[in-house]
C-alpha cells in the first residue's frame, strides 16, 4: 500500500474504527476521524492530541463533504451494527446503515476519491449451506442489518463498473476485544457476557447456546484491513477476515465465567428468529492474497479483553427507548433482562 495517504475513517471513534485509525497511523498515513459520537468519545483518549476529528452525520451530505475534503481514500466503518435489533428498527437501520453509506459514497465520488474500503459482515451470508463459508457462497441476508451491508456491496460494484471508484470489501466475522462497548445489550456477545459477570449477573443466551461462531480478536482484523489498499487482486473482490477457531456460544459463556472467577450460571431464553445457528469463515483467499493468519487464540483474546474490561468496571446497559415494530421486540429486551 502506498505510504503517506490522507485517509478518512468513518466511525473512527468506534470499537474497530479506533483500532484502524491507529493501525493506519502506524503505517505512516495521515488520518482524519469522522464520527457522530453516538457511542461516546471515550476512545479518543487512545489517540494523540493532534488527531484530526470531524464530528458529523454520514447521512448528511454537507457533513460528508466537509469530512472528505483533502482526503484521497476512505475507510467506511460507520454503522449501527446490531443484527437482532435491526428486525424491530428497520427504518432507523436503513437510514443509518444504507443511506449513510450511500451518502459517503456519493460525496467521495464528488470529491474525486476513488479508493474506498468497506467493512461488510458475516451477516451477508445468512444461514450458510455449508461451513466454513467461502466468499463465493450465496448472500442470503437474514435480517435488515445484513440486507443493508449486502446492498451497499452492490452499490460499490455498480460504481466500480462505471469507472468511478476502486472498492475493497472486507467481511468481518464476530470481532471482539478492548474498546468494544459493554453497555450495548444488542450486539457483541463477548462484552455482554463480560459485563454481566462484572455486574454479578448470570450471562443470558438466546436459544440453546449451541450456536457456533469463530470469535476474532481485534488485532487479527486490523492488520489485514490496514494493508488492503493497493492490492489489485482484491479490488471489487470481497474477502473474509476471521479466525477459524470455532466455539459454541455456551462454551464462550462458560469460559468467561471461569476466567472471571465468578459464581454464576448461564441462563437461557427464547431464541431470536433471525439468529443463524452455525457460521464461520474460510480464510484461504485472505491467506493467499493478504498473507493473513489469525494470531490470537480465543483463550488469550478473552483474557486480554477481560483485563481491559475490569479496568473499565461494570457498565449499565443502554436500551433504545423506542421500537418501530413493537411486537417484534424480543421480550428479553423489553424486560431488560440483559
Amino acid at each position: 500500500m502506498t505510504e503517506g495517504r490522507k485517509i478518512l475513517v468513518t466511525g473512527g471513534a468506534g470499537f474497530i474504527g479506533s483500532h484502524v485509525v491507529q493501525g493506519l497511523e502506524k503505517r505512516g498515513h495521515t488520518v482524519r476521524l469522522f464520527d457522530n459520537f453516538v457511542g461516546g468519545k471515550q476512545n479518543l483518549e487512545y489517540f494523540d492530541s493532534d488527531i484530526e476529528v470531524v464530528e458529523g452525520d454520514c447521512c448528511k451530505p454537507k457533513d460528508c463533504e466537509k469530512a472528505l475534503k483533502g482526503c484521497d481514500a476512505v475507510f467506511h466503518l460507520a454503522a449501527h451494527a446490531a443484527e437482532g435489533q435491526s428486525v424491530f428498527i428497520p427504518i432507523f437501520n436503513a437510514r443509518t446503515n444504507l443511506i449513510g453509506s450511500i451518502t459517503v459514497l456519493a460525496e467521495a465520488i464528488n470529491a474525486g476519491i476513488e479508493d474506498i474500503v468497506f467493512t461488510s459482515s458475516i451477516a451477508t451470508y445468512g444461514k450458510p449451506d455449508k461451513v466454513p463459508i467461502k466468499e463465493t457462497a450465496p448472500l442470503n441476508a437474514e435480517d435488515p442489518y445484513a440486507i443493508t451491508k449486502k446492498a451497499f456491496e452492490d452499490y460499490l460494484r455498480v460504481y466500480f463498473e462505471i469507472g468511478q471508484i476502486t472498492p475493497y470489501i472486507v467481511r468481518f466475522f464476530n470481532v471482539y476485544g478492548p474498546r468494544q462497548r459493554m453497555d450495548d445489550p444488542y450486539r457483541g456477545v463477548v462484552p455482554i457476557f463480560i459485563n454481566k459477570c462484572l455486574k454479578g449477573e448470570n450471562p443470558v443466551i438466546f436459544g440453546d447456546g449451541l450456536q457456533k461462531r469463530a470469535f476474532t480478536y481485534i488485532s487479527d482484523v486490523v492488520d489485514p484491513i490496514c494493508s488492503i489498499l493497493g492490492n489489485k487482486k482484491l479490488v471489487n473482490n470481497p474477502v473474509n477476515i476471521g479466525t477459524e477457531e470455532v466455539h459454541t456460544v455456551k462454551e464462550l459463556a462458560e469460559m468467561t465465567i471461569e476466567k472471571m472467577g465468578v459464581d454464576l450460571e448461564v441462563e437461557f431464553v427464547d431464541k431470536r428468529t433471525s439468529d443463524v445457528k452455525i457460521t464461520y469463515c474460510d480464510t484461504s483467499k485472505a491467506k493467499e492474497l493478504l498473507g493473513y493468519q489469525a494470531k490470537v487464540s480465543m483463550e488469550d483474546g478473552l483474557e486480554k479483553t477481560i483485563e481491559w474490561a475490569k479496568e473499565m468496571g461494570p457498565q449499565e446497559f443502554r436500551y433504545f427507548d423506542y421500537t418501530e415494530i413493537p411486537k417484534l421486540t424480543h421480550k428479553t429486551y423489553t424486560s431488560k433482562k440483559i
